[in-house]
């Protein structure tokens, strides 16, 4: 049966914090032709993605983090195979909400299901916003997100899941340690800047240089904390904004300024491609991250253009 499905992780942390929140949605939706899950573990969102597929629903809203919803689509994406996805809303239910702002939706969980809810039972049109994900694929495993990065990113990440309780203001603190640090050649800065070492091919052209202090895709605009460094992820259909971070540490703080209000970088500090396909290749364990999830493969990494979702924005 079509109709509205929502699909919640009630382990995010903002969801844990107001569990009545979560209540509520269902309230919202009420109607025999809409349902809302919750997934607690890997295997019910399997599950939860079937049944959508075979009810054919028509609106599949994520209620959880950046994190919980990229693992999401991830299994929706290799459950519905050649099905195309339903129409897709992102509900904010996480702490730092990244692909949300940078999409530009708005609202709490309770007013975005009531808008989504109303306008589909009025048959009023939606606002649409249509995004590439991005395919990475290490070993056996496959993953879908809209953010990929290494080296400096994950180092960040690191840093700030390890501060014990990871907030928008933890994640400020951070990055301005990590900055004032820069600036005076200090350990932390080390830390987050050590280097990874990786033969990198774009395209099937090789890059001369074998060591970065990270790589970074995407195809959205924002990175976190406002941050807007993707400045070319739509410029060409089908490929994903692609940056390389190559210069010195005390050079790269210099341009954080830049990529705060989404300006061009200077390329002898921070390279900017269009590409729709990268392989990393290293002799060591390859660390990554994909919308804020930390993954590791003891092999070879390739991102690639993944299939283009429409994502309502109200």
């Amino acid at each position: 049966m079509p109709g509205i499905g929502i699909v919640t992780n009630p382990n995010s942390r903002r969801n844990r914090r107001n569990p009545e929140q979560v209540k509520r949605l269902g309230y919202i939706l009420g109607d025999s032709d809409s349902r809302h899950e919750l997934t607690k573990h890997p295997d019910d969102i399997r599950k939860v993605a079937e049944r959508f597929k075979e009810n054919g629903v028509e609106v599949l809203a994520l209620n959880g983090g950046d994190g919980t919803n990229h693992v999401t689509l991830s299994t929706f994406i290799d459950v519905y195979g050649e099905t195309p996805l339903p129409l897709i809303a992102f509900l904010r239910g996480g702490t730092m909400n990244t692909i949300s702002n940078a999409i530009g939706i708005k609202g709490t969980p309770g007013k975005i299901v009531l808008r989504i809810a109303e306008n589909y039972h009025l048959g009023e049109p939606f606002e649409i916003s249509e995004r590439d994900l991005l395919k990475v694929e290490h070993g056996e495993q496959v993953h879908y997100g809209f953010i990929f990065g290494n080296g400096l990113i994950y180092n960040f990440l690191d840093a700030y899941y390890n501060s014990g309780n990871p907030s928008p203001w933890v994640g400020f603190t951070t990055l301005v340690r990590g900055a004032l640090s820069g600036v005076i050649g200090g350990s932390f800065a080390k830390q987050l800047m050590s280097p990874f070492k990786a033969r990198v091919t774009v395209d099937g052209e090789v890059w001369e240089r074998r060591e970065f202090k990270a790589v970074l895709a995407s195809s959205i605009e924002q990175l976190g904390l406002g941050f807007r460094p993707f400045t070319r992820c739509r410029e060409t259909p089908g490929k994903f904004n692609l940056l390389a971070v190559i210069g010195s540490t005390p050079r790269f703080v210099m341009q954080l300024p830049r990529a705060r209000v989404g300006k061009l970088m200077n390329p002898s500090v921070i390279t900017s491609d269009v590409a729709s396909d990268v392989l990393f290749e290293s002799e060591e364990p390859i660390p990554f991250i994909i919308d804020g999830d930390m993954h590791h493969s003891e092999g070879p990494v390739r991102l690639s253009t993944g299939p283009r979702l429409r994502i309502i924005i109200k």
